[in-house]
């Protein structure tokens, strides 16, 4: 029995310096106790879409790093999530979910903390200050401005934000002096409301007021396509516009997944995939009737 704990012991320590060494990014601490309970869930049980990812982006290499180590059994660290009741919200460990989507995995293991989608934005701020993959310049600078641009968080001091951030002072001072100064155009291009003649509250864009209309250049070319609403045997078909990367597609892809789900765009994939072979073959034939 005393053989059996003692294997036990040496095989997990193998693991974690295994980890230690293969991903120097996350740090793991060889001494680590087990006083955080961890939890088991699928990861299409995680949001990810909730604005708590203070990155500005994923690094690829890392995932594909971290892929491999779960393709081979093991277990990373787990994430943070925040659970407000009824969702849960990724606070930190994103290298770690879209590893292990890569990996093909269905489930990932959880650091559970109670809490809201704000508690978790407040969280991930600083969740790699000290351990994880090191944040570059851009992502210390998008923390601050989270912060920054929040109501409430806004109004605390640089010294509690730079705390919170894990940065220094200066670039949360450096960063309110920036906001400060854009604001004013931000607010005179936002739209007014007020009431009408019916009753009825609307929205005026105030922007362009006082403005010249002689030198407006048109939005849309002459040809441009301008896509109309989808309808279908019961109606209308409900719409979603979003905001995509036009030179990263895989960040594209990632946002289309978080906000549609994997089923879905499994779906647009397949349809995708029967347009772009139907093309072919309709330009194979056109080749040959030549």
């Amino acid at each position: 029995m005393a053989n059996s704990s003692c294997e036990s012991k040496s095989t997990r320590s193998i693991v974690v310096r295994y980890v230690a060494a293969q991903c120097p990014a996350l740090k793991v601490n060889i001494s680590m106790t087990t006083e955080i309970q961890i939890q088991t869930l699928k990861l299409d049980q995680i949001r990810i879409d909730g604005g708590t990812q203070p990155r500005v982006a994923i690094d690829e290499d890392v995932v594909a790093e971290y892929a491999e180590l779960y393709a081979e059994g093991v277990d990373l660290p787990a994430v943070t999530v925040f659970h407000d009741g009824s969702t849960y919200w990724l606070a930190d460990g994103f290298h770690r979910y879209w590893a292990s989507k890569r990996a093909e995995r269905e489930a990932i293991a959880v650091d559970v903390q109670q809490g809201t989608r704000r508690d978790a934005i407040l969280y991930s701020v600083g969740a790699n200050a000290s351990h994880g993959l090191r944040r570059t310049k851009e992502d210390k600078r998008k923390a601050a401005a989270i912060m920054l641009e929040d109501e409430e968080w806004s109004q605390w001091s640089n010294r509690e934000i730079a705390r919170r951030c894990g940065v220094d002072e200066r670039l949360i001072r450096r960063t309110r002096e920036i906001l400060t100064a854009v604001k004013p155009q931000l607010e005179k291009n936002s739209p007014r409301t007020y009431k009408t003649k019916h009753g009825s509250v609307a929205q005026m864009k105030t922007g362009k007021i006082g403005s010249s209309s002689k030198s407006k250049t048109p939005r849309f070319g002459k040809n441009a396509y301008r896509p109309k609403a989808c309808h279908s045997e019961d109606g209308p078909v409900p719409m979603r516009a979003i905001s995509l990367p036009l030179k990263n597609p895989i960040q594209a892809a990632r946002s289309m997944i978080s906000i549609y789900g994997d089923d879905y765009m499994r779906q647009v994939a397949n349809e995708l995939n029967r347009i772009f072979q139907s093309q072919k073959g309709l330009a194979h034939d056109c080749t040959t009737h030549e």
